[in-house]
């Protein structure tokens, strides 16, 4: 956990952080099932059906590789601030 925190706080960052990758996986299994609904059982050729498939990996690859570069470059992390989360009591 480091020097800064215990177990139990490390271990609430780190749940806080897997929440909102278990959330961005909602929008990635959303649009997955749209096109599973919508483009596969749809009578069009196999070459448009490829380029939405392509177009879709796309826009996910591009929404994780550029907004991801940048949150890395601002140093941005998925955790609370810390008034977000509150004070907490030294525990002895």
């Amino acid at each position: 956990p480091g020097r800064d925190r215990t177990r139990s706080q490390a271990l609430a960052q780190t749940a806080r952080e897997a929440m909102l990758v278990a959330l961005g996986l909602i929008a990635v299994l959303l649009v997955s099932g749209v096109i599973e609904a919508f483009v596969t059982p749809a009578p069009i050729p196999g070459a448009l059906r490829v380029g939405i498939g392509v177009l879709a990996l796309g826009g996910f690859l591009a929404y994780v590789l550029l907004l991801g570069r940048i949150a890395a470059r601002e140093g941005t992390h998925a955790d609370l601030s810390e008034f977000e989360r509150g004070a907490t009591a030294p525990s002895a």
